[in-house]
């Protein structure tokens, strides 16, 4: 990075923005957050194909990215510690002298997720300064321009700052890639850590949501636990990841033991014992893990029984009974527990109101969330035909999934009409949304040889490789006699012919 970038006191231009000028940003136009995509794409994105994109604070969630695997030896915890020892005894160098841009461009080439924990506890054993890590810290959280800075900048703040960096902490944490390193940050920083990350995880959806609120995992105060059981489980990357944490740390055996249990209270447990269930044998806690479960299921199929039927409760009803239909081997409680609850989730699933709320909630073809009764029509049989057409006769946008429902329960014909429709609509949808929507089609028409030919060859030609794999597969498992001769003529550029394809295999 140039000098220039840093020095926002001379009023020089910078070649990029600030991660804070950035937030900053999206904090004025869309209010204190969440904000739209996360707060994606941050300024420092450098997309060069070589490497996954992740949205924000996926890859800090998910791998761990090793810097020797770039050629180059990793920068370790102890490394920087011994960086800033050098630097704090004297007074913080100011930003013209160049010391804090060294600095920066150092960190910029480490992987904070895997230096953090080292670095916290060198900087611990050697009894750095708070002062001097506390202004080391926020110069980078303000002028970084590169996201490893500014996390470590973060990271310097938890160990050295105090109430005066509460804001700051807070709006650079409603990044969802910067959710991680905020959240401790606050927890360690703040007279009341966990009202602070709790501030903060109302304030991001995706990764940092289910960052902040792990973060909580200890809480005893009672506001906190009540949200959790209600809202803060809750995020756009998969409930399963927190709903182990809302129902013991929040503690939903006791909660549900109530007389009364409060509307919100009972579509929260709704909530958490559906993504326990479906995350029986995934990346997250299940309902076996759950040690509260039985007594937990049994008192919510007591209250669910008497309320008014929802389209969200009943995906949380297909979800639990889902799990007693398919049991894992090594269920931990008694047989006659499973017996009862097995007949009891199928019975209340068996109810006629049901198919009368999900029919109900189709007749409108033009409600915003039509696509919520899609999954509930199909694990109850229903075939509503006349009423997926009548949605797709709209057009809403390629990727909403009544397209795929309807595709994947039509006959030819309306096969036919189906793919008209798409092809009209492929012509106003923008990119990126229509190499996306592309790959969806390209692994529908599978199962519709011959149809929707027009959407097949714009997937051939798309820009994206996956893209063009995908429609190519497609088109090679069509039977011979449903390729056109352009469709033919792209399998053998491709060389991928058909044996039994005549034209391909004539002498």
């Amino acid at each position: 990075m140039t000098g220039a970038r840093w020095e926002r006191d001379r009023g020089v231009a910078r070649e990029t923005p600030t991660l804070f000028d950035h937030a900053l940003t999206l904090r004025s136009r869309y209010g204190p957050g969440p904000w739209p995509r996360f707060g994606d794409p941050l300024p420092d994105l450098r997309p060069d194909g070589s490497r996954l994109v992740f949205v924000g604070g996926g890859e800090d969630a998910l791998i761990r990215h090793d810097p020797s695997s770039d050629g180059v030896a990793p920068l370790t915890g102890a490394a920087l510690a011994d960086h800033l020892e050098h630097l704090l005894p004297a007074p913080v160098p100011s930003v013209a002298d160049g010391t804090l841009r060294v600095l920066h461009d150092l960190l910029a080439t480490c992987s904070p997720i895997e230096v953090a924990d080292e670095l916290s506890a060198e900087i611990r054993r050697r009894g750095l300064p708070s002062n001097g890590l506390r202004q080391v810290g926020r110069h980078l959280a303000q002028q970084g321009t590169h996201r490893a800075a500014v996390k470590i900048g973060l990271v310097l703040l938890g160990l050295g700052g105090d109430i005066r960096d509460r804001e700051l902490l807070l709006l650079l944490g409603t990044l969802d890639e910067l959710t991680l390193y905020a959240a401790i940050a606050l927890h360690r920083s703040q007279p009341d850590g966990d009202l602070a990350v709790h501030t903060l995880a109302g304030r991001v959806a995706g990764w940092g949501r289910i960052q902040a609120v792990r973060t909580l995992r200890d809480t005893t105060d009672p506001t906190i636990r009540a949200w959790l059981l209600r809202e803060g489980f809750r995020n756009t990357i998969m409930n399963e990841y927190l709903a182990h944490l809302a129902a013991t740390t929040g503690d939903l055996h006791s909660a549900l033991s109530h007389p009364h249990v409060d509307i919100p209270l009972l579509n929260g447990a709704g909530g958490i014992l559906a993504a326990l269930a479906d995350s029986q044998g995934g990346p997250a806690p299940g309902l076996t893990d759950y040690p509260d479960a039985v007594p937990v299921l049994r008192r919510y199929a007591d209250l669910i029984q008497a309320q008014a039927p929802t389209t969200a409760r009943l995906h949380d009803m297909i979800s639990i009974t889902t799990f007693f239909n398919h049991p894992p081997q090594d269920l931990p409680w008694t047989p006659a527990d499973t017996e009862y609850l097995t007949a009891r989730y199928k019975t209340l699933l068996h109810d006629p109101c049901w198919p009368t709320l999900v029919l109900d909630h189709l007749a409108d073809p033009r409600r915003p969330d039509f696509p919520l009764a899609l999954r509930p029509a199909a694990v109850l049989r229903l075939r509503p035909t006349a009423q997926l057409l009548a949605r797709l006769e709209t057009s809403p946008p390629l990727l909403d999934p009544t397209w795929g429902h309807a595709l994947r329960n039509s006959d030819q014909r309306q096969a036919a009409h189906i793919l008209v429709l798409a092809e009209q609509r492929l012509a106003t949808t923008p990119e990126p949304e229509r190499d996306h929507a592309l790959l969806v089609f390209a692994h529908l028409l599978r199962r519709h040889p011959g149809h929707g030919w027009p959407l097949l060859r714009c997937a051939l030609a798309s820009s994206t490789p996956e893209v063009r794999r995908t429609a190519l597969t497609t088109l090679a498992a069509w039977p011979a006699d449903t390729r056109t001769p352009e469709a033919v003529a792209h399998l053998r550029a491709s060389g991928k012919p058909k044996p039994d394809d005549p034209q391909e295999t004539r002498p």
